[in-house]
């Protein structure tokens, strides 16, 4: 009953039209990348700084716990689908820094925090190094002298902006406006530091600002608000910040006027906005009673003649169906409500929104590359691609769970599970499987297993996985035992074990790999038919992340002895083993028989180890 009436609350907030800093749920809120590999997340729900690797789906490749560690939860458990609150904890929202800064800079929804660093993160990414981030950062909260205390604490904190040079920074207060600070220099009493934007200057009037970015050339601040973007000249015909003298000059962009028209002219609600060339890329969706609605992307025109933004196309995501996490063509897309950070990922070889998708605890990859490149007016959603990176391996278990054997465990090294895997290679292997085809493809080989993610992960990095030519640009498809189910949270934890509330229990995740291009995920509905090939992991290596779904512990519920299910296994592989070469009973399974192979019309696997031996 609890459950339900909290997940009634939740509908109703969202019909209430409540500011999103009440919605938010708990998750990746703020993301800044770093470079076109790594990408900093303040995650609130295991209140800390990951930095992910984004070529390599998702690893955790260094954090840091935001919180002192003597206010952990006392019991993990406890906040497995409860929405139970920790008030000692920081809770960020927001994360921003500079290419050459020494901090990072956090917003909760409260308090302004500066993040102290050894060397800037770039440095750390393009040294490969994060282990400086973990071991000799330092957080403390930074409110300059300058700004007015009435702010201080009052809850209305929304976003921080940087620009990339460290020349200006940037907070949004949604009831007063925006605060100013010197990034490179974060004294408290710094004179950068003022009270630069206030509601009512420049038309800027609505008071619910909630995302701020710079834009790529710097000349302009982004501020978005639930109905409105405004653009915020931060550069004159004299190349200097009119900010500075608390001059501002705005363009004021209606949304709603815009985009209503997609649906019926149904009210809409919006969150953030990113500019890529001459197109603005903003992130909300319809208000609709009593549905808790993904969000979906849109793009806008700027027409230099004009010089007004026109032509609002729906570019991914559907707006008006609930929650959900599926990966896909942007027509095929699904969102959870809650994002409200994007940003775009610095890379020269395509243009690519990184969405903070909160509720499903991950970061989906939009490729706009075909919308911007093509410059047409109307868009194609099933150009645009969709992916995810998925970094939340039991975070919220490893960090604060007292128990073997997450205290034995850190967020990178759950990342990878090494042991031995089988898969077979060339353009005859690729099958049009099944999440089911994919493991009754497995099972062939005994005690294989559909791999985990960290275990394709660990595999990838080596170079043990199937390979359609051995080409460096060529890209390999596998299922993994990934799923893609999620939830709403309202305070930090996990998921409900029972399911309850959780959307996305019948998809599954596809590992999409190359040596050049790096790791992508995507969440995809299990029953699907997908040109892939087998790979498997075998059982008996380090223990896999998802340990409710494992043999020992199903076997420990149900009351049977690891003693008895051990020598059972072993005795199966034995006679396994001894029956391989030798004539059939016809009571013998089929999937065991070794003309099974000309059933299925696969080659046979090939075995490897850590040592990269082959066994046939």
């Amino acid at each position: 009953m609890a459950s339900w009436l909290l997940s009634a609350l939740l509908l109703l907030s969202a019909t209430l039209q409540l500011t999103s800093a009440e919605v938010l749920g708990k998750g990746p809120l703020g993301i800044h990348p770093i470079n076109d590999r790594y990408i900093a997340v303040a995650d609130s729900s295991i209140d800390a700084v990951l930095i992910v690797d984004g070529s390599a789906g998702g690893a955790v490749v260094g954090h840091y716990v935001l919180h002192d560690r003597k206010n952990d939860p006392t019991d993990a458990d406890s906040h497995i689908g409860s929405g139970v609150r920790m008030s000692s904890w920081v809770d960020p929202i927001s994360i921003a820094t500079c290419d050459t800064c020494k901090h990072i800079f956090l917003t909760s929804p409260g308090k302004f925090y500066k993040l102290a660093l050894d060397r800037p993160l770039l440095e750390m990414a393009n040294a490969k190094d994060f282990s400086g981030f973990t071991s000799k950062s330092t957080i403390s909260e930074y409110w300059p002298s300058n700004w007015s205390e009435k702010y201080y604490d009052d809850g209305y904190l929304r976003m921080v902006s940087v620009a990339p040079d460290g020349s200006s920074g940037y907070v949004a207060h949604s009831k007063a406006g925006v605060f100013s600070f010197d990034p490179l220099d974060p004294s408290e009493g710094s004179s950068k530091a003022h009270h630069v934007i206030h509601v009512g200057d420049a038309g800027i009037d609505e008071q619910e600002i909630n995302g701020l970015h710079h834009t790529h050339s710097l000349k302009n601040l982004i501020l978005t608000s639930s109905k409105y973007v405004h653009f915020v000249k931060l550069q004159d015909s004299y190349g200097d910040n009119p900010l500075d003298n608390k001059d501002v000059t705005a363009y004021r962009l209606p949304l709603d006027y815009h985009c209503d028209y997609l649906y019926g002219g149904t009210e809409m609600t919006f969150t953030d906005t990113v500019v890529i060339n001459d197109y603005a890329f903003v992130i909300g969706h319809p208000i609709e009673q009593g549905v808790h609605n993904g969000i979906a992307i849109y793009r806008l025109t700027w027409y230099e003649e004009d010089e007004t933004w026109h032509d609002c196309v729906q570019v991914a995501g559907s707006g008006l169906e609930e929650a959900a996490w599926v990966d896909g063509t942007g027509r095929e897309a699904r969102f959870s409500m809650t994002p409200h950070d994007i940003a775009v990922l610095p890379s020269m070889n395509s243009h690519t929104i990184v969405v903070a998708d909160a509720d499903n605890r991950a970061l989906r990859y939009v490729d706009v590359t075909l919308p911007v490149e093509n410059d047409d007016d109307d868009v194609d959603p099933d150009s645009v691609r969709v992916s995810s990176v998925a970094y939340n391996e039991d975070l919220f278990m490893v960090l604060y769970k007292k128990d073997e054997p997450w205290v034995s465990l850190t967020p990178e090294a759950v990342m990878k599970s090494d042991g031995k895997s089988y898969y077979h290679s060339g353009r005859e292997s690729i099958y049009k499987m099944t999440y089911g085809d994919a493991s009754d493809e497995c099972s062939r080989v005994g005690i294989g297993r559909i791999c985990t993610l960290p275990e394709i992960r660990a595999r990838f990095e080596r170079g043990q996985y199937p390979t359609l030519d051995g080409d460096d640009n060529t890209w390999t498809t596998v299922w993994t035992n990934e799923m893609c189910s999620s939830c709403h949270l309202q305070g930090p934890g996990a998921c409900s074990v029972d399911g309850k509330g959780t959307w996305g229990t019948d998809y599954k995740m596809i590992a999409n790999f190359s040596p050049r291009r790096g790791m992508q995920m995507q969440c995809t509905k299990a029953s699907s038919k997908v040109d892939s090939m087998s790979m498997c992991c075998g059982m008996g290596g380090p223990g896999v992340m998802n340990a409710q779904g494992s043999t020992m512990s199903a076997a420990a519920k149900g009351g049977i002895s690891a003693a008895v299910i051990l020598p059972i296994l072993l005795i199966a592989l034995a006679f396994g083993l001894y029956m391989r070469r030798r004539a059939k009973p016809v009571w013998w399974p089929k999937i065991f028989r070794k003309d099974r192979r000309e059933d299925t019309g696969h080659a046979p696997h090939r075995e490897v180890d850590l040592r990269g031996r082959d066994y046939i």
